[in-house]
């Protein structure tokens, strides 16, 4: 399955039940592999995905699929990607970790 609709897939659970996103306002980018692209954008309780760069990102995160595909599965702990370079963070580090607790809540 194309790593676009792994992330959407978590996207339709979110949005299906919002109770651990609803104070998070703020838009992730991820940087991929072959210049893929793609925005989460977490606002009001909802989230959307979109591909490329539409939005000012508060986070930008650059890693491979295969490591997106880890965290997002609890296999792997983003401060552990961070800290071996698998995981390069830029904007908001306080954005950043409250991804992780986003993703621990959904998995």
């Amino acid at each position: 399955m194309a790593i676009r609709d792994e992330l959407q897939r978590l996207v339709d659970r979110m949005n299906g039940s919002p109770e651990a996103i609803r104070s998070l306002n703020a838009v992730y980018q991820f940087h991929l592999a072959d210049d893929n692209v793609l925005q989460v954008r977490f606002h009001g309780g909802q989230v959307s995905l979109k591909e490329g760069a539409p939005d000012p990102a508060d986070c930008k995160l650059t890693m491979t699929e295969a490591t997106l595909r880890k965290l997002m599965n609890r296999q792997l702990n983003a401060a552990a990607a961070y800290m071996s370079g698998d995981l390069k963070v830029e904007g908001k580090m306080t954005v950043a970790f409250r991804l992780q607790e986003v993703l621990k809540a959904y998995s």
